[in-house]
């Protein structure tokens, strides 16, 4: 069976299915993080961590109990191995006798509904502290670690586990360990969670030495993400999407709640895993022995940030927004991914024939409906006026998207509402660059531009690789909703001209009946645009500035009119 097949592990267990829901923080959505050493009678308190310990498995009763009863749903499981022997390839890992795999049975035996989720690392095990198997030189042996990762995952779940983390970073893993779950029959009773963004944070300080997991040489950052690295976090966590992951995490949390904001978009289908992270618990606990704030308020504080970060909790705008189904086109680190939703659901794929053969051409649409409308009319509403007012809103369509006058206005507003000229490598990550090159629509690249890569990212494209830049931040404006809103609000003013005609032509009445199926496409265009695509802000401001232009073309006529009423008066 297809990894692409296989959905239940996701929703196996009932905890599990609650986390399918976008809601509120609950109790049932902590999880907490036990460190569990081979010594079954430990109980040993860490000190970079207050309240925290190492515990033996014969200890998880009493250490547990407590905290079911006062709501507690499901924990985590960490092995911290003091007394096997540690070696290159982490043959502890999955040890029958190992601390990982006598808790989680321990722990299904002592309590039935309790969920429990394992760790999955080899940086506990080794004799080197890394999460891998390494080379000769010391750099990752990718392929042999994710067959080791699998191997471990897969033994864990055999052994009970509810869910499997690994959080080691190996590029592939996830595809291997579904993989390896479906083969065993696991892949609908277990839950695999990535660690897909995973950032080389300075915060997992008080972790390794609570799990005794430091490297021994050299560090993780060439395998943990760059903390700089959003775009790779994007590119991670589609991979994972793709590759069977059930649950997405980043990590950590509070220094990177914009990537859990662009998780909950990029994985709009799947529940949002933030791990506050050791430092972060040692951060809050510090400042509230300080007196700077009260620990359970911070608590609260921190973990509803990472809720909002996660989850966009009436007309299609309001639709997207409470079901989080657009995409923000106007971001450039985003607007060159495929719609999360593409797969599923027709109209967020912007290959869509509606958006193709329509949207794109929507004006062309519109002046062809408008001219049929206008040859086949009778003289008497075949006016120069009607002209006029066609004439009026294409200009204003040219002025404000077009750059037939220099850059258009609404490029020149996200420029005025700071919006800056970025240049998207293809590892994800952005270069700044003059804002002139985004109005010049100029393409860039390493041989015609070499000075804007000499202090870019580690990684510099081809010397033949060039691309155009694009604005962001700013205030942008939809275009689309712009241009649909416009020629909505003209073609049905356009009939109103005919419908007061007691009788008109066939081919009139043709022309009729085309502007009004035209108008209901644009109708229906509108509402799978602002279901899918642009933020909220952008569309509004769109709808605003659309139906601002069409009042602006009808003051003449209300001008006329006014003079009319005036001149009936005298008479």
């Amino acid at each position: 069976m297809d990894i692409s097949s296989i959905l239940q592990g996701g929703y196996h267990h009932p905890l599990a299915r609650s986390w399918q829901a976008k809601q509120q923080l609950t109790k049932s959505m902590l999880m907490y993080p036990i460190f569990i050493t081979d010594d079954s009678e430990a109980r040993v308190e860490i000190p970079s961590l207050p309240g925290q310990c190492r515990w033996g498995v014969n200890r998880l009763e009493e250490f547990l109990s407590p905290l079911v009863k006062k709501g507690l749903t499901s924990v985590i499981l960490f092995g911290v191995p003091l007394k096997c022997v540690k070696d290159a390839h982490g043959i502890s890992a999955d040890d029958p006798e190992g601390p990982v795999i006598l808790a989680i049975k321990r722990l299904r035996s002592l309590f039935p509904d309790l969920y429990i989720a394992a760790d999955v690392c080899l940086c506990e095990y080794t004799d080197h502290g890394h999460c891998g198997y390494l080379n000769e030189d010391g750099t990752i042996d990718n392929t042999a670690s994710v067959a080791r990762i699998a191997e471990v995952a897969v033994n864990y779940a055999k052994a009970g586990a509810h869910c499997v983390a690994p959080s080691d970073m190996m590029d592939g893993r996830i595809k291997a360990i579904k993989r390896g779950l479906i083969d065993a029959g696991y892949g609908n009773r277990c839950t695999l969670m990535a660690y897909s963004a995973k950032f080389a944070s300075s915060l997992y300080g008080p972790f390794r030495d609570a799990a005794g997991s430091a490297p021994s040489f050299g560090n993780r950052k060439c395998y943990q993400l760059p903390i700089t690295g959003r775009g790779l976090a994007r590119r991670a966590i589609l991979r994972d999407v793709q590759e069977g992951a059930d649950i997405i995490m980043v990590k950590p949390a509070l220094p990177y709640l914009d990537v859990i904001g662009d998780a909950g978009q990029l994985a709009a289908n799947h529940p949002i895993a933030c791990y506050q992270v050791s430092g972060e618990f040692a951060m809050i606990h510090a400042g509230a022995a300080a007196g700077v704030y009260d620990l359970k308020t911070m608590a609260l504080e921190t973990v509803e940030s990472m809720i909002r970060a996660a989850i966009l909790a009436a007309s299609a705008t309001v639709y997207s927004v409470v079901h989080n189904t657009y995409l923000d086109t106007s971001n450039p680190l985003l607007t060159h991914l495929p719609h999360p939703l593409s797969k599923t659901h027709y109209f967020a794929n912007k290959a869509n024939f509606l958006n193709v053969y329509f949207i794109k051409k929507a004006w062309g649409w519109t002046t062809a409906a408008f001219l049929l409308s206008w040859i086949t009319s009778p003289p008497s509403i075949r006016t120069k006026e009607r002209v006029f007012k066609w004439i009026a809103h294409t200009t204003m369509w040219l002025v404000f998207t077009g750059w037939f006058f220099g850059p258009a206005i609404f490029e020149r507003l996200i420029v005025a509402s700071g919006g800056e000229c970025v240049l998207v490598l293809p590892s994800g990550d952005s270069i700044a660059v003059p804002v002139e090159m985004c109005f010049a629509k100029s393409h860039l690249s390493p041989s015609s531009h070499p000075e804007l890569f000499v202090t870019s990212s580690s990684f510099t494209p081809p010397v033949d690789w060039r691309a155009v830049p694009r604005l962001r931040r700013g205030h942008d404006v939809s275009g689309h909703i712009f241009l649909l809103t416009m020629a909505i609000l003209f073609l049905t003013d356009q009939l109103r001209y005919s419908l007061r005609l007691a009788q008109y032509s066939a081919l009139h009445a043709t022309a009729v009946a085309a502007n009004v199926i035209m108008i209901l496409i644009w109708f229906f265009a509108t509402c799978t645009t602002c279901v899918y695509f642009h933020t909220p802000l952008e569309k509004i401001t769109g709808f605003v500035l659309g139906a601002s232009c069409f009042a602006i073309t009808l003051l003449p006529e209300v001008e006329a009119a006014e003079k009319h009423q005036k001149a009936e008066k005298v008479k």
